[in-house]
């Protein structure tokens, strides 16, 4: 999650950081099956 929602970001507030990580929480759930995506996540988990 980090590397999809924090790296390289400059939230304004917590607020708005939270809101990024939720919408990255509810997206990644709805393409849950996408073999390029589980390819990537796969991969940022190694790290």
């Amino acid at each position: 999650m980090r590397y999809f929602t924090l790296d390289g970001t400059d939230h304004a507030d917590h607020k708005e950081q939270g809101s990024m990580i939720r919408r990255y929480v509810i997206w990644r759930n709805r393409h849950a099956d996408d073999r390029r995506l589980r390819a990537v996540v796969d991969r940022a988990n190694v790290a």
